[in-house]
């Protein structure tokens, strides 16, 4: 019985360290295996490149291409993941824009029916004719009748009195409203006048008062420069203590110095091409080589420059290989947290962040 627990447990452990075995396999692919990346792009009149990386001898592979139109593939061992167009689309594919063509659009118009509307005359009405009035009686019922009689002579000559005493009451009317307009354009004109006086006396008064409180303006503006000035000093006394602390210059020299290795070991291991380019200006031709030719060490042996002063001009190829592995990042910054006078540099950046938030 004591035997086949023993075996149990042996065949338990086994099976235990296969899996830790393979977790640290795994463990250890990921951390010093390298992400390899190369890129191949030449210009000849056209842009035309491929950028590709792999990993793990390549059982992990993404490619990026530039023939004509940009492509991005994706493979697994010998399954491929994805192939994508990215620029420009496929036929067919472009999403929203779906034309009818023109034939399709009038054969649409000529099937449509042509309503018409056929109207019976007898449910047309008929005009209504109305009777218009004959002049001759028009004239006949606005002719007044003229009569001889005294009494009727008597009636016209109260009724002329009383239209002329009518037609002489307008013109007196039409006098006393010209003299009343013009009382009331003398005032509205004494009012405009004594309006303008006012405004120009509360401009007056409000020029003297801001000549009054310009002495106190000004002091205000001298105390704001003054005050100014002294928290002005006083950061710059406490960024120079910050500066020049030891601790703080330890940890900025460990940054430095771990950044600059982490970058040599990002950038491409292998560099190689030629490069043929020129502007409409020599000036701004002459500008680019003053600007490159402090790196002109880092790239004499493997990377040619061509010059062209006599017009605009660009062509030529550029090839580079690199890697990246993960271990060297996490290596880094363990040797970044492992230092006191980087964390201490850390938390004091986090305390005045906290500061900053709450107020």
């Amino acid at each position: 019985m004591i035997h086949i627990l023993l075996m149990i447990i042996k065949v338990i452990g086994v099976i235990l360290l296969v899996i830790l075995g393979l977790i640290l396999a795994a463990v250890l692919l990921i951390l010093f295996v390298p992400v390899r990346y190369r890129a191949d792009v030449s210009i000849e009149g056209k842009p035309d490149g491929e950028a590709a990386v792999s990993w793990l001898l390549h059982l992990v592979r993404i490619r990026v291409s530039y023939h004509e139109h940009a492509d991005v593939s994706g493979r697994v061992l010998w399954f491929k993941l994805f192939n994508v167009r990215l620029w420009p689309p496929e036929d067919g594919e472009a999403e929203g824009l779906d034309f009818e063509p023109e034939s399709a659009k009038t054969e649409a118009t000529a099937q449509k029916p042509v309503l018409t509307e056929t109207v019976n005359q007898e449910d047309v009405p008929e005009p209504v004719v109305v009777a218009k009035p004959e002049p001759e009686r028009i004239a006949e019922a606005n002719v007044p009748t003229v009569r001889t009689d005294s009494k009727d002579d008597e009636e016209l000559t109260v009724h002329a009195t009383e239209l002329s005493s009518k037609f002489d009451e307008p013109q007196k009317n039409e006098t006393e409203d010209f003299s009343s307009d013009e009382n009331t354009d003398k005032i509205r004109f004494s009012v405009k006048i004594k309006e303008k006086l006012s405004g120009i006396i509360k401009k007056l008064c409000t020029f003297f008062d801001k000549l009054r409180g310009l002495p106190g303006k000004f002091q205000k503006l001298v105390d704001g420069i003054s005050k100014k000035k002294i928290s002005l000093e006083k950061t710059w006394d406490s960024i120079s203590m910050f500066w020049h602390d030891e601790q703080n210059q330890k940890a900025f020299r460990l940054v430095w110095k771990r950044t600059k290795k982490l970058v040599r070991y990002i950038l491409p291991r292998k560099l190689w091409g030629r490069i043929h380019f020129g502007f409409d200006d020599p000036y701004d031709t002459g500008q680019v080589l003053a600007a490159v030719s402090p790196f002109y060490g880092m790239y004499a042996r493997t990377l040619t420059l061509e010059p062209d002063f006599t017009g605009t001009a660009l062509d030529g190829e550029l090839h580079f290989k690199g890697r990246i592995a993960l271990w060297c990042p996490l290596w880094t910054a363990a040797r970044l947290f492992i230092s006191k006078d980087f964390r201490r540099l850390l938390k004091f950046f986090r305390k005045r962040e906290r500061n900053t938030k709450n107020i």
